[in-house]
């Protein structure tokens, strides 16, 4: 089997990274997360099948000034 010029072989592909690490030591099980999670969202990107923006919280419970107290959940 002959490969075109300029088109990669898959065992090229898999040699790219798809993302990298920059800080921190994530055991297999976390970069696996990571990587299903990149995963779906090419996969919706590419089909055009974004996710509808979440509503818009209503602000009038909050008080002007936005600050909550340490005990605001006490209720």
């Amino acid at each position: 089997m002959s490969a075109e010029p300029g088109v990669p072989s898959p065992s090229d592909a898999l040699r790219e990274a798809a993302f990298r690490v920059v800080r921190g030591n994530p055991d297999p099980a976390e970069l696996a997360a990571l990587a299903c999670v990149l995963t779906v969202l090419r996969a919706r990107a590419e089909s055009g099948d974004a996710a509808e923006p979440a509503a818009a919280r209503a602000n009038w419970d909050r008080a002007g000034h936005g600050y909550r107290g340490p005990l605001a959940w006490v209720g």
